[in-house]
């Protein structure tokens, strides 16, 4: 009998034992509990998910970051006789997420536009604040680039760069005016890409902006003329000398076409414009072209005047189309 008694003795201390490991009798706030247990809570998991969610990373590695987090309901932990009764995220939690909101998924690519504005109102549910507003997620711009090795394409590139930034900085009056303004965007539509200078919307309609510097020298607002001719020839007259001008009419049309298409289920128009950066131009259209020819210091008006009609719920849907079809 004493031999039972001490198997049965050993038996029960090691049940202890291994209920004490797995913090069976734990009870206190933030204490853990069996896996097996809907009260067990591992806190550290939080941080191991963060560190994954990075710039630039997927769609899907985002959504498990975003199904763990709703699981999760945070590392605040109220319990009464061993069981939670309520949860909240920490305050470092919450400033985390906050963190990864306007570091990692406003600016990224791949996540949609739906996708964030989930985000926002989850973390506006759980106490996040500085969140309440909605960003333009559309109007991340692209930086401009001269990747030209020939020593005269890089001093055009140059050139037309200094032009894009000068429109660029004009455009963004419309931001306040409620306008989306997107600088660079790289659209596909099948297997067609167009990279497009500046894409605008608003609620006087969808805006396909092409920018040239025709006349600038050094990046400097210049006395020059511009005659489209018959034929659709282009000439530039500066100090006295003509040289002929490659037609824009083409690489406009083009980009055009893809917004279109990328908006059919819409319905929506999308107005094509040639904007001369170089406010000293003097333009002569002697033609009918399928798009608008205005100098940069005549562009904001243009655009506020114009007579579509696009509500806000429109305007809406027809950024998150545009941006789903974004490569960049």
């Amino acid at each position: 009998m004493e031999n039972i008694a001490l198997v049965v003795l050993v038996f029960v201390g090691i049940i202890v034992i291994i209920l004490i490991r797995t913090g069976f009798f734990r009870n206190n706030n933030h204490g853990s509990y069996s896996r097996n247990d809907d009260n067990w809570v591992n806190l550290g998991e939080f941080e191991q998910r963060k560190s994954v969610v990075r710039t630039n990373c997927s769609e899907s590695v985002f959504d498990g970051f975003f199904a763990f987090l709703k699981r999760y309901k945070g590392g605040n932990i109220r319990r009464k006789n061993g069981k939670i009764t309520s949860r909240t995220f920490l305050g470092k939690e919450k400033g985390d997420l906050k963190g990864i909101f306007y570091n990692v998924v406003i600016p990224n690519p791949n996540i949609s536009i739906s996708k964030k504005e989930e985000f926002r109102m989850f973390l506006i549910n759980i106490g996040v604040t500085g969140v309440g507003d909605r960003p333009n997620y559309e109007e991340r711009a692209s930086k401009l680039k001269n990747n030209k090795v020939d020593e005269d394409e890089h001093r055009r590139k140059e050139v037309g760069n200094a032009g894009e930034e000068v429109v660029r900085e004009e455009i963004s009056k419309l931001s306040n005016l409620h306008f989306a303004v997107i600088n660079g965007p790289v659209l596909k539509y099948g297997d067609t890409k167009k990279e497009l200078d500046h894409l605008i919307v608003g609620k006087t309609g969808v805006f396909c902006l092409e920018t040239k510097a025709f006349g600038m020298s050094n990046g400097e607002h210049s006395q020059a003329s511009l005659f489209i001719d018959p034929g659709d020839k282009w000439i530039i007259r500066k100090n006295k000398i003509n040289r002929d001008l490659v037609s824009p009419t083409e690489q406009i049309c083009s980009e055009k076409e893809i917004v279109e298409n990328i908006l059919k289920d819409k319905n929506v128009n999308a107005h094509a414009v040639l904007v001369i950066s170089n406010n000293k131009l003097f333009i002569k259209n002697n033609i009918s072209l399928q798009y608008d020819v205005i100098r940069v210091d005549k562009l904001v008006e243009y655009i506020e005047s114009f007579e579509d009609s696009l509500e806000t719920k429109e305007r809406l849907d027809i950024l998150e189309m545009i941006d789903s079809s974004r490569i960049n």
